[in-house]
């Protein structure tokens, strides 16, 4: 592997056999053929066409269409045609910062090409021959990535929560970090990307935050997703990127995008210009 290769993984999508998914006139997602043609069973709830999936006008809150998909999504898990739910509601908005169209389960929105929100935090501290950062072990019970490499804390936007209480909330589960602390986190901008995978679309927006820790500070795991902490140089963190899968995939971007911005990684580069662009492949 080579950094690049990472980006390229991250960006390879195929839109073929999915159909836009509109929310109020705009576009929040791409279903693939084959849900949308369960959905057709609700017609009280969906306009299926071979073109777009909707919602009928009739359902003109958040709330009633949170609630018509709910049931829908329900039987099709019992399907098999959609993921069991994790029972964590995500915010569906034509862009960051729009009034929330509908709540959706964390476990559909790939199904649904809906856009995930999230926060990455690079825990690092200054050394003289520059920054460590903390790394983090995912549990090995993990559904996603068990026991790849990850950042010391990282977690999706749930509804409800603006950037900094989840990066306060992210902090305290999984690093034990204070509130205190995990409020002096920097924000450092966002990486998006588009990947097909077998849940179906993935697109995500990851803001991105820099928590400089003190030298003495050791992070402890509180709700069982990480199985320990490693304290790397960031430059060795990179070589780990740069040769092996060992991250989880969207990490392997984060880590990047650090080491671009904290100089760890030269313009020089002949692929510096598309692993810039790469990372911010959307928006």
């Amino acid at each position: 592997m080579a950094l690049l290769d990472h980006v390229v993984t991250c960006n390879t999508h195929d839109l073929a056999g999915r159909r836009p998914f509109r929310i109020a006139g705009v576009q929040v997602g791409w279903v693939p053929d084959s849900i949308a043609e369960r959905m057709d069973r609700w017609p009280q709830y969906f306009a299926i066409s071979k073109d777009v999936v909707t919602f009928r006008d009739g359902l003109k809150d958040v709330e009633a269409r949170s609630k018509a998909l709910a049931e829908a999504g329900a039987a099709m898990v019992v399907q098999q045609a959609l993921p069991r739910n994790r029972k964590e509601l995500c915010p569906v908005m034509e862009h960051f910062g729009a009034p929330n169209l509908l709540r959706i389960d964390r476990a559909w929105l790939q199904a649904f090409g809906v856009t995930s929100y999230g926060v990455h935090i690079n825990g690092y501290v200054d050394t003289a021959d520059g920054p460590d950062l903390w790394v983090a072990i995912r549990a090995q019970n993990r559904e996603v990535a068990p026991g790849k490499l990850d950042n010391m804390v990282a977690g999706g936007l749930p509804v409800g929560l603006s950037l900094m209480e989840n990066v306060v909330k992210e902090s305290a589960e999984e690093a034990s970090v204070p509130e205190e602390l995990a409020r002096q986190a920097k924000p450092a901008g966002v990486i998006t990307y588009m990947m097909s995978n077998d849940a179906g679309l993935r697109r995500d927006m990851l803001f991105v935050y820099d928590l400089k820790l003190p030298d003495d500070f050791t992070p402890e795991n509180a709700d069982g997703e990480i199985s320990g902490f490693v304290r790397w140089p960031a430059r060795q963190a990179l070589r780990v990127v740069d040769e092996t899968d060992e991250f989880k995939f969207n990490v392997n971007l984060a880590l990047i995008d650090f080491g671009i911005r904290h100089g760890l990684i030269a313009p020089d580069r002949p692929d510096y210009a598309s692993l810039v662009h790469g990372l911010r492949a959307w928006s």
